[in-house]
């Protein structure tokens, strides 16, 4: 019965750790969320208790195995790639951790201490590496690269050069532009790809294409 116990204790701690790490990716609206993590988590805590009674003559880890695999067919799906402009890398990264942490969980003893240290290591991760990322652009020159999508009316590209001049008079140096194709019969979409200039936000530049008359919808990454 402890036996038991212990084990519904381990399901009940991958799913809490889990769903942590999916609450960052729920609130910034990524395709893999709350609900998505915890039931990775929960899922490879609950193999690997299962691959583990078995016992050491039938290979337990051969079964565990098969999560690390398994769980790259789940991430794959939340990888998005418009053209050449990709999104999901760091939900699919989150994905794989969080199924680690869940085998972790399962083992028990201190290897669940260990997916709790884990779990704080991928939160600092996600929050804080974010908060120096920003620092960095500010200071750093060239450091501050990035793929930047628009969405505009077919009938109004020449808001694209509106958009560059503006880039331009700031000091903001166009690496590359790539027309999307059509989005839709109205709608036309284009990748650029730039570098901020020391000390300039890049919160002004987002501000400023929100502000932009013609520009439809927005990407920044």
């Amino acid at each position: 019965m402890s036996s038991l116990v212990n084990m519904a204790g381990s399901l009940a701690l991958a799913g809490l750790l889990g769903g942590i790490v999916g609450y960052e990716r729920e609130i910034h609206e990524r395709p893999a969320g709350l609900r998505t993590h915890i039931l990775v988590c929960l899922g490879s805590a609950l193999i690997t208790l299962i691959s583990l009674s078995f016992g050491p003559a039938n290979d337990p880890g051969r079964i565990a195995a098969q999560i690390v695999s398994g769980i790259g067919f789940l991430g794959a799906g939340t990888i998005l790639r418009q053209g050449t402009f990709v999104r999901g890398l760091t939900t699919a990264a989150s994905l794989w951790t969080v199924a680690g942490i869940g085998m972790a969980v399962g083992v028990g003893g201190q290897y669940s201490i260990l997916a709790v240290i884990a779990t704080i290591i991928v939160m600092l991760t996600l929050f804080g590496i974010k908060s120096l990322e920003t620092v960095l652009w500010k200071t750093l020159p060239g450091s501050a690269r990035h793929d930047v999508y628009l969405e505009m009316s077919s009938e109004r590209t020449q808001v694209l050069g509106e958009v560059l001049d503006k880039l331009c008079e700031k000091g903001v140096l166009l690496q590359s532009v790539h027309s999307m194709g059509d989005v839709s019969s109205k709608n036309k979409g284009f990748r650029l790809t730039i570098v901020l200039p020391r000390g300039l936000a890049q919160q002004f530049v987002i501000n400023m294409l929100a502000e932009q008359n013609g520009v439809d919808r927005f990407e920044w990454s």
